[in-house]
Order: C-alpha cells, then structure tokens, then sequence
C-alpha cells in the first residue's frame, strides 16, 4: 500500500522498526529522474532512530535523507535541490516552510510518526494546508483513539492495519504451537533442521 502511494494509517508500538516496509515504499518512489520528495515528521528524541532507519533501507536507492535537529544544513540542502526525504520535527519543518525552504506544495507524501506524541497541532497544521490533495499520507500511531482527530482531517479514507484494540478479544489459537530457541547466529541452520523434521506443507 505504501509503495504504490496510498494513504495508510498503522497502529504499532512507538519503534521506528514496525515502519520499516512503509518507510521502503516510500523510499523507493522518492528521488531519481521523478523528483518526488517527501517529508517526516516525528518526535525530536526520535530524529536519529528514524534517521538510522531510512539510511539502512536506502542505501542502495537514490532518495537522499537529511535527519534536522535544526534549520542550517536542511535549509541549504533544500535551496539546492539536494533534498528527498526531510526527517525532522514539526517545529523545525514549520520554520523551514516560513523560511520559504520548504515547500509543501512539491511534497509527494507525507509520513506523521507517532501524531499523539508531536504536542500541540500548532505546527502541524501549517504544514498540512498546502499539501497536495494527490499527496500521500502515512500515519504511525501507538494510540489510535489519540490521533483519531488528525487522521479524520489529513488521512480520511486512508487503510488502517496494525494491532487489535484493547477491547477485541483475542483471536482463537488456529493450532498447536511449539517452538524453539536457538543463538542468533545459528537461526538458519534451525530452520532447516526443523524443516527437515516436520513436514513441510504444514511447516
């Protein structure tokens, strides 16, 4: 759904790690001959765990990503077109756009980390207005009921996958489960032997 530019709204745990797949959908339609550019908005504490991420997954893509505590380098980056994904926090993403730096009009997708965790909508709300109705928008959220209200006005419609609320029963066991432990190093050579053991179809 990511990757084929679709508004999505997924409900995980507040780690960077669950976005991985959206994070490389997105990724993957940024940069290159197509300019597309895209914008991230996540809690400041979280700027470098975001950062690390779309580096590993894009390494061998041409988005280039610029994590910003601060205005200085992004603001350059971006007037010189050598932006593709901006990581930042809404505060500075805002005074990047009052700078002119920024322009939210040319923004191909939009990814909101952790909206109930951002404050006040303050400065999300400048940054929303002049996003292009065709833009995407992906939402990350550990509390759906939260960011229900942002979603409703920058994501209507948008897919929602992720955890079962509190409130749902847990779903029925399809089977036995048995399970095993081994060191990280030997995961694939348990597999195997554990593949060779039981039969595969129900493997």
């Amino acid at each position: 759904t990511a990757a084929r530019g679709h508004n999505l709204v997924v409900v995980t745990p507040p780690a960077a790690v669950y976005a991985a797949p959206a994070l490389a959908g997105l990724l993957g339609r940024l940069g290159g001959e197509g300019g597309a550019r895209g914008l991230l908005l996540a809690p400041a504490a979280d700027l470098d765990e975001w950062g690390a991420l779309a580096h590993l997954l894009g390494r061998d893509l041409p988005a280039r990503v610029q994590v910003a505590h601060g205005e200085a380098r992004a603001l350059r980056r971006l007037r010189a077109g050598e932006l593709d994904l901006l990581i930042t926090a809404p505060e500075v993403a805002l005074a990047l756009l009052r700078r002119s730096a920024l322009k939210v009009e040319d923004l191909a997708a939009l990814f909101l980390a952790w909206p109930e965790a951002l404050g006040a909508d303050d400065a999300v709300t400048p940054l929303m207005h002049d996003l292009p109705k065709d833009a995407q928008r992906t939402v990350y959220t550990s509390s759906p009921d939260r960011a229900a209200d942002l979603v409703e006005r920058y994501a209507r419609k948008a897919m929602t996958v992720g955890l079962p609320s509190p409130e749902s029963a847990p779903p029925a066991p399809v089977g036995p489960v048995r399970t095993v432990s081994v060191s990280w190093q030997r995961r694939a050579a348990a597999l195997a032997e554990v593949a060779e053991l039981l039969d595969p179809a129900s493997l």
